[in-house]
């Protein structure tokens, strides 16, 4: 894995160093996963860039529109061809333990498939930085791009996905 990807053992705190083990650990974190599914589900945001805004805010990766426009290009076809259709078997076949425990096993290798992809892209066009840990930032930078997301009334969901971030070790 690349370094810019993965913080390894010279981190200066303990951290989730992969984008992959970052997105994990935050999206077990109920308000994130409560904001990140409602955003998913009433205004089509990709919650994978949502966790990767995180990751990068962690680090003091600050995203530019140019830089997010590239996130949601990059993931938007592994999204559109093989996320989407899976969740939407997945939600189809809920009556059906089985089936659904693998249309679930399939998208969630599917979204790591897409968290792969943004790792490898984050990993070429970002650099970490010190100072200030930019997440509401990237989060407001990707929401920007986003058709029908009304900065002003989503803000306290903004700001508190944001505010848990900052508590993922």
């Amino acid at each position: 894995m690349n370094e810019k990807c993965n913080a390894g053992e010279n981190s200066p705190k303990k951290t989730q160093s992969t984008l992959w083990e970052f997105a994990l650990a935050a999206y077990a974190e109920p308000i994130i996963q409560r904001h990140c599914l409602y955003l998913q589900d009433h205004y089509q945001m990709d919650v994978n860039i949502l966790l990767a805004a995180g990751f990068c805010g962690r680090e003091g990766r600050r995203w530019t529109s140019s830089l997010c426009g590239e996130f949601i290009d990059l993931a938007a076809p592994i999204r559109e061809r093989y996320v989407l259709p899976l969740r939407a078997l997945r939600r189809e076949a809920e009556a059906n333990a089985g089936l659904y425990g693998a249309l679930k096993a399939a998208e969630i290798e599917a979204e790591r498939v897409e968290i792969d992809a943004l790792c490898h892209h984050l990993a070429i066009k970002t650099a970490a930085s010190e100072g200030d840990a930019p997440y509401l930032d990237n989060i407001l930078t990707y929401a920007a791009l986003v058709k029908g997301v009304s900065q002003g009334d989503l803000a306290p969901k903004f700001k508190e996905i944001a505010e848990k971030f900052a508590d993922i070790p």
